[in-house]
């Protein structure tokens, strides 16, 4: 008895080919066609005499870098807030995006200054990078749909 030719071979050649095109695809999208996610507010809270403070801006800053996304943030000096400002009352450095702070910290109930100690030390960019990636995952709503070139 004959045997109906199958399709396997040429089903497996698609889905072969599929895969292929959805990697590249993908490829692209992380490297050459940033998210369109609307740029959150996205705070650096410092004073001059935290050591811990330029860390922390190095780390941000590659951490933008490293996601392609053109956000950037702004530096905010907690000496120069006025005395009753809640941003005084984060402990330094803090990353605040769109007011909350990146690693989860309640906002403060006074705005009394002091140093933050974060365990194993100032987070790397990865660790922000990736932060900021599952904030922006959750915020995707805010996501434009302007196309990708």
């Amino acid at each position: 008895m004959k045997q109906a030719p199958t399709n396997f071979s040429v089903t497996a050649l698609w889905a072969v080919a599929g895969s292929i095109a959805l990697a590249r695809c993908m490829d692209q999208a992380r490297h050459s066609c940033p998210p369109h996610a609307a740029q959150p507010s996205i705070a650096l809270l410092g004073f001059s005499d935290c050591p811990h403070t330029p860390e922390m801006r190095a780390n941000l800053t590659a951490a933008l870098e490293s996601m392609h996304t053109g956000w950037t943030f702004t530096e905010v000096d907690q000496e120069a807030l006025a005395a009753g400002d809640v941003r005084r009352g984060y402990p330094t450095p803090t990353i605040l995006v769109d007011g909350h702070d990146l690693f989860g910290l309640a906002r403060p109930v006074s705005s009394t200054m002091s140093c933050r100690v974060y365990i194993g030390g100032v987070p790397s960019a990865e660790v922000i990078a990736a932060r900021l990636t599952v904030w922006r995952g959750a915020n995707a709503s805010r996501a434009t749909s302007a196309p990708c070139e």
